[in-house]
């Protein structure tokens, strides 16, 4: 059975190289390999386009002005709607008003679930019980998280997460651990992979959201940002070394570019990483903004495909 495993990347653009651009510097190997050899810049990243590799930069602005923001964005990627231009404006972080109702019954996990079946696809992420206590409280879900509620599926919880079914936001849970008061099992990077590419073997989408990128970029803090490069970077490495690509295909995008320019604290207009590895990768050839990343999915999900 062919599955997909989704990296959503917060804040990752492809921008021109310079000394607030870390990309053009470091030495990323994981994510050159990502990319067929070459560094996330606009000099750089070059298209790639066959059957089992996809590569290319793809447009977050969906032709509204203004800097794109994680709203309007993650509901476009994860419905399929250029939610932005319905909204009339770029909106976040949490879903437009407008947004709600496509999310309630239109989200990527219903459409994989009519193709798939129920069950069929997992947010990997594990939340600690503050995020549910605030999130209950105030009713103001992420849109990742808002698309699970919607299509009934589970999120997991810290028990989750030592239990070996779900992974923490940062990989290894040693950042998660600073803010909770129970004991978690810090895992590497490669442990991470590794968990990562086991969970997906189970069901036809797994969804994973690295959002620490985004407020590396926020912070404007060069160490920051090089520490959450370098750890994504060896995750890189040890995912693509672990995945099975004979019948996973890895996905990797993000919703609106920031990390590669450090001069400026917010979001940038830049576009942002398309990257397709594996059987179906085939299917994200045509895809050239965030509406159509969703459309993709079900094209390399289809039984007939």
């Amino acid at each position: 059975m062919k599955s997909i495993l989704f990296i959503f990347l917060d804040g990752i653009g492809i921008g021109p190289k310079g000394g607030q651009n870390l990309f053009g510097s470091e030495d990323l190997k994981g994510f050159s390999t990502l990319a067929a050899g070459h560094s996330w810049t606009e000099e750089d990243f070059k298209a790639v386009s066959t059957s089992n590799h996809v590569v290319r930069s793809i447009d977050a602005n969906l032709g509204i002005p203004g800097l794109p923001q994680s709203g309007t964005g993650q509901a476009t990627i994860f419905s399929g709607v250029n939610c932005a231009q319905l909204a009339g404006r770029h909106y976040g972080p949490y879903p437009h008003s407008t947004s709600r109702p496509i999310l309630a019954t239109d989200n990527v996990y219903h459409k994989v679930a009519r193709i798939r079946g129920a069950h069929s696809s997992r947010f990997l992420n594990a939340y600690p019980d503050q995020f549910f206590e605030r999130a209950k409280q105030r009713d103001r879900w992420s849109v990742t998280t808002r698309c699970c509620l919607d299509a009934q599926m589970h999120i997991s919880s810290l028990d989750d997460l030592e239990s070996g079914m779900a992974i923490a936001a940062d990989f290894t849970g040693a950042g998660l651990q600073r803010f909770v008061k129970r004991d978690l099992t810090i895992i590497d990077e490669k442990q991470a992979a590794t968990r990562m590419c086991d969970l997906a073997q189970m069901q036809s989408l797994s969804v994973f959201e690295y959002f620490h990128s985004d407020k590396a970029g926020h912070a404007q803090d060069h160490t920051q940002a090089k520490s959450v490069l370098g750890l994504l970077d060896r995750f890189f490495q040890a995912l693509i070394q672990t995945i099975n690509f004979s019948n996973t295909t890895l996905v990797i995008s993000s919703d609106h570019g920031n990390l590669e320019d450090l001069s400026v604290k917010t979001h940038t207009r830049n576009p942002v990483p398309l990257i397709a590895m594996g059987p179906s990768a085939y299917a994200f050839d045509a895809v050239r903004d965030l509406s159509g990343i969703t459309p993709a999915i079900l094209r390399g999900l289809h039984p007939t495909e």
